[in-house]
């Protein structure tokens, strides 16, 4: 009983706080969201930023990304783009990219952390760390593969994977995050294409081992 209304609060809080923010969400609703009382969720935790705390660093590692990168062999069976080392597969890639990064929690989840950071420092740094550093990570592993099955002489992938971020983000994010432009899946492909297309022929003039 205890344990199933702690998860009704954490549950409610992470909605509240993900739509309103720290400031803009308040115990009262989230005690009516979880169906206890206010008393109930001090019994739960000292205060509202303990609550807040505790949701958004959760919401920054308890998925795929807070886990240590996994291996090659993993990538491949969880990403099938990840073993095409073609303009294809770098589509696909950011594809995956974008379904993720434009979706509504992780837009919720940036501008949570970007306006409460300076109060919850912890907060940033779990963002940063399991989820901004995470993509790229995996991103890298990718161009490290393309690199090897292609034979691409004196690439970084580090520094390829920033690049293909950057054309993945370019004049749509912001727009997104600002609510200037809507998403949708045509809004997705069609990004991810210039994308691909951009990064593959800028691939192909650098010279074959």
């Amino acid at each position: 009983m205890v344990a199933e209304k702690h998860r009704l609060i954490v549950k409610a809080a992470r909605e509240n706080f993900l739509r309103d923010g720290f400031a803009g969400a308040s115990m009262d609703a989230i005690a009516q969201s979880a169906g206890v009382s206010v008393k109930t969720i001090y019994g739960h935790f000292a205060n509202k930023d303990e609550l807040f705390r505790k949701v958004i660093v959760e919401a920054c590692t308890h998925h795929l990304l807070s886990r240590e990168l996994p291996s090659h062999e993993e990538l491949g069976k969880l990403f099938g783009w990840y073993r095409k080392a073609t303009q294809s597969g770098l589509f696909e890639a950011g594809q995956s990219y974008l379904d993720y990064l434009l979706s509504a929690e992780q837009l919720a989840l940036y501008r949570v952390v970007t306006r409460d950071a300076h109060r919850f420092p912890e907060v940033g740094r779990q963002y940063q760390k399991n989820l901004a550093r995470r993509r790229t990570d995996i991103l890298a592993a990718y161009m490290r593969n393309i690199v090897r099955l292609r034979s691409f002489a004196d690439r970084n992938p580090e520094q390829d994977a920033v690049i293909y971020e950057a054309l993945l983000r370019s004049g749509i994010y912001e727009e997104v995050l600002h609510s200037v432009k809507a998403v949708s899946q045509k809004l997705i492909d069609a990004q991810a294409e210039f994308a691909a297309r951009t990064f593959w022929n800028m691939l192909k003039q650098r010279p074959v081992k």
